[in-house]
């Protein structure tokens, strides 16, 4: 984790105007970086660009490949269950059929524990219906 102040120097190819990046990480503020390139006298100009920008500007220079990598990726634990309804037939199909729909829902472990602390006392396993199959 980056704290402080952070210089880095972005090289010219030529040699000529190198730009100087201070990345400014304070309490007071933050997401920005100073840029500054010197002038033709030799004195410095500044720039103040937000980071967010910048991560802007590099996506659009890199390709499909390279933004993949720079996605941010989030991994969460889920519990999925999955059940059977059973519908009797009155109308329509032969009298007596059965539909059978299957269903399955995935339910974030945490959301599942704060129901379960929720509910306290009441809460109860899920019956045969809802049945934990797995964790990914």
């Amino acid at each position: 984790m980056m704290t402080g102040n952070n210089i880095a120097t972005l090289y010219d190819l030529r040699g000529k105007n190198n730009i100087e990046c201070e990345i400014n990480k304070n309490d007071k503020q933050q997401d920005y970086i100073e840029f500054r390139i010197k002038d033709k006298n030799g004195d410095w100009i500044k720039s103040y660009i937000n980071i967010t920008e910048l991560y802007g500007l590099i996506w659009l220079l890199v390709d499909k490949e390279q933004q993949q990598e720079l996605m941010p990726v989030r991994q969460t634990e889920v519990r999925t269950y999955q059940g059977q309804h059973r519908i009797k037939l009155k109308r329509d199909m032969k009298k007596g059929e059965i539909v059978v729909a299957n269903y399955h829902f995935e339910v974030p472990i945490k959301v599942e524990e704060n129901i379960r602390a929720l509910m306290g006392k009441k809460y109860q396993k899920p019956s045969g219906i809802l049945i934990p199959s797995r964790i990914r």
